[in-house]
């Protein structure tokens, strides 16, 4: 098992920003866009606290921006930035 630095508290915020802006998305995409969420938030953790948040935004729109090239406007922007909010929890 694989340890990530994402808290039990970033975990939620992403789980329930993907079930609010991508719950008409099956369950298969709807893992892949949580996967990737949590992703960002750990690349964006990886240099420490300072700056953590933008990263975890900035890669988490690229990553769903190149996975899923028809996604939504306004759902790319929310989960971009549930993962800033992430990256920021505890």
């Amino acid at each position: 098992m694989t340890t990530t630095p994402v808290s039990s508290e970033s975990l939620h915020v992403l789980s329930r920003a993907v079930v609010e802006h991508a719950n008409a998305e099956n369950i298969r995409t709807r893992t892949t866009m949580l996967t990737l969420c949590i992703e960002s938030v750990a690349f964006g953790l990886e240099c420490g606290r300072s700056g953590a948040a933008t990263r975890a935004r900035s890669a988490a729109h690229l990553l769903l921006e190149m996975t899923y090239p028809d996604l939504d406007a306004d759902t790319l922007h929310e989960l971009s930035i549930a993962c800033e909010r992430a990256a920021t929890c505890g």
